[in-house]
């Protein structure tokens, strides 16, 4: 969400500084109160765990001591029926019979089998069982020693756990006999039933997996009754889940193979519902505590921001432009102390505001004066200095310094005019420089046209070369060199015509002279005053060959030909011997421009009786034989169309009528009329 301030910018109320401090107290409140109820959940679940996990325990043992009360039983019982006198006479006398009536007079109330056995190891008593491992619980008595363990004995045709406990019968310390009592389990289910509901708790014993006895729907896996059976000790499945707390013992014989498994499980409602209860206790003192703290981060942070605020406020005017707006906020604290500080800021700067603002005015008319100062005199500097150069001198290429020179290849234009002193003889001195600065105007303007820049005027002497500061590639300066003689040549030829309209005798006819090569170029002079130029053996090649010109001519040295063969048609204007070369040298002089047509047509004459004569005059010396031919062509058919013209004319003006003029109608209009229809 945003929102606009009276300034008019954006303000994002998420990241503003109240909601942050909001966010952050809130964010530090609920996370402690968070990770409080999380630590009192944990270790409230833990105690329970740790509760119910010993409940558990106690009621085993409490299940495992009862269990050996029964262990204890059945070996006094083996024991005083061993030394039972009647037993004794019994067994003396081979009676089965008073033997079985004694046996069962002392068993109607117990759970207990008993058997009596003589020294023989038969048995003297209507026990229905038959043990597994009856003889050897009887060796054990016949060799005088009392026994009590747990073993399987076969029920039915089933092996059950049981305990067994043994004792010999003496009779003149003589062993005539031995009785054997037994405890099954599974003949036992309201002593477990009557054990498990004392304990308050179910109880469960397994042989192999098998229930043997259970006081509820207890049953164990294979998996969990071998881990049992084989540990050698307590184990604990302790879950507040279905399965409940669960508490297994292995019952092991004498050998330690195991027996039965014991186990006693309690339901785990009564602590979840403990735990469920605690959760929602915290939830509602979490939820309280959470109300009462978001109602103090609202108060405070608003004691804290609301000053703020006003402070913004109060800036934003100031901001505004209102310099002279006092803050004025009714805090002692730190926010008070910023807003005091504030007003002495506001009231500096508004004195450096207007000192500033005087400044400003007083350095802006200055400015504009020395801006305009610089402009006049930037203007008068370009008149002096080349366009490339100047662009290339303000835009901070070319670094004035006379130490920095470099070699490159260049094309060196040199022009002069032939006996400038004979004409300057018979021109006055304004005339003279009205003629001189309209050649040279004329020259530096085509000169610009093909991108050349103009090194100096000497004089009636130009000096032009291309490939600095702009360069492209030699060819191209060096076509453009020769076209720009040419266009030169070709405007002089115009320019002759009108100064002798306007009486001058001898029109200026201008020689010159090109060349291709290596040159140093660069600042020349001192650190005070200083030239941009170029100089070299080739620059001065180009003034030798522009000397040894014919008037209104142009002579190339072969360098440049060689470059401009390809566009420019040339012819070898001679040898010469210059100064400074060795032997003689061939130059050309160009003709035309390549796949460009010359108008070569004298005059011509137009339907309506017009003559039109050609727009700039034609050089005989630069035509070839096939313009001459068709040069002399448009000559006979301009004379042939004047003479026809003229016999044409002549002719009606003979057969023109006379023509009068008479009213038409009552409109009172004048029409022609032939003589011959009046």
């Amino acid at each position: 969400m945003t929102d606009v301030n009276e300034t008019g910018m954006v303000i994002n109320k998420r990241e503003s500084i109240k909601s942050r401090l909001q966010r952050y107290f809130l964010f530090i409140s609920l996370s402690i109160i968070f990770l409080m109820s999380i630590f009192s959940l944990v270790f409230f679940y833990n105690s329970t765990m740790k509760e119910s996990t010993s409940v558990v325990r106690n009621k085993l043992l409490l299940a495992d001591l009862f269990i050996q009360g029964k262990k204890s039983d059945i070996s006094e019982l083996a024991e005083n029926l061993s030394s039972n006198r009647s037993v004794q006479l019994g067994i003396e006398l081979e009676s089965s019979i008073k033997v079985t009536e004694y046996i069962d007079s002392i068993d109607q109330n117990s759970n207990y089998r008993i058997g009596v056995f003589d020294v023989s190891g038969r048995q003297l008593t209507e026990i229905n069982s038959k043990f597994v491992s009856e003889r050897a619980v009887l060796d054990k008595a016949f060799a005088g020693h009392a026994s009590m363990e747990p073993c399987f004995i076969d029920v039915s045709g089933i092996k059950t756990p049981a305990y067994v406990a043994s004792s010999p019968v003496y009779y003149n310390d003589e062993i005539i006999g031995a009785v054997i009592v037994e405890f099954v389990f599974m003949e036992n289910q309201s002593f477990f039933t009557e054990l498990a509901r004392n304990l308050d708790c179910e109880l469960a014993i397994y042989s192999n997996s098998a229930t043997v006895v259970s006081t509820g729907e207890l049953i164990i896996t294979e998996q969990l009754y071998k881990t049992v059976a084989y540990l050698g000790r307590t184990y604990e499945e302790i879950s507040l889940r279905s399965s409940g707390l669960n508490e297994y013992k292995a019952i092991l014989d004498s050998s330690g193979e195991p027996v039965a498994v014991i186990r006693v499980h309690m339901s785990s409602d009564p602590y979840i519902k403990v735990f469920m209860t605690a959760i929602v206790v915290y939830i509602i003192l979490a939820t309280i505590f959470t109300i009462i703290v978001i109602a103090l981060v609202l108060r405070v942070s608003a004691s804290i921001l609301n000053p703020i605020e006003l402070l913004l406020k109060n800036v934003n005017i100031v901001r505004n432009g209102d310099l002279s707006h006092e803050v004025i906020l009714h805090v002692q604290d730190e926010i008070g102390r910023l807003g005091s500080a504030f007003n002495e800021l506001r009231s500096q700067l508004n004195d450096k505001i207007t000192t500033i603002q005087t400044m400003n005015q007083s350095l802006e008319e200055t400015v504009q004066e020395r801006t305009s100062r610089l402009n006049t005199l930037n203007d008068k500097m370009k008149h002096y200095l080349s366009p490339q150069l100047y662009a290339s001198i303000s835009g901070g290429e070319r670094d004035v310094s006379v130490d920095k020179h470099y070699r490159k290849k260049l094309t060196v234009f040199f022009s002069d005019v032939v006996n400038f002193t004979a004409t300057t003889e018979s021109l006055e001195a304004e005339d003279l420089s009205t003629l001189l600065n309209s050649y040279l105007d004329t020259m530096a303007e085509i000169a610009q046209k093909y991108g050349g820049t103009i090194d100096k005027y000497v004089g009636d002497a130009v000096m032009v070369f291309f490939g600095d500061p702009e360069f492209t590639s030699d060819k191209d300066h060096a076509v453009r060199a020769v076209k720009m003689a040419m266009d030169m040549q070709e405007r002089l030829i115009t320019f002759r015509e009108e100064w002798r309209s306007r009486g001058v005798e001898n029109p200026f006819h201008v020689r010159m002279g090109i060349n291709t090569g290596y040159c140093t170029i660069g600042n020349f002079g001192s650190e005070t005053k200083m030239d941009y130029t170029i100089i070299g053996n080739n620059v001065n090649l180009a003034a030798r060959f522009e000397a040894a010109a014919e008037p209104d001519s142009i002579l190339m040295s072969p360098e440049t030909y060689m470059l401009v063969r390809d566009e420019i048609e040339c012819i070898v204007g001679g040898e010469f011997s210059l100064k400074g070369v060795s032997g003689t040298i061939k130059a050309y002089t160009p003709v035309k421009v390549k796949k460009s047509k010359v108008n070569v047509n004298f005059a011509k004459v137009t339907s309506r009786g017009e003559v039109l004569f050609p727009e700039k005059p034609v050089d005989l010396r630069l035509l070839s034989p096939s313009e001459r031919k068709q040069l002399l062509l448009s000559v006979k058919t301009a004379f042939h169309d004047i003479a026809e013209t003229s016999k044409g004319i002549a002719e009606k003006k003979a057969a023109k009528p006379k023509v009068v003029r008479q009213l038409d109608g009552d409109e009172g209009k004048a029409k022609k009329v032939p003589e011959n229809k009046k």
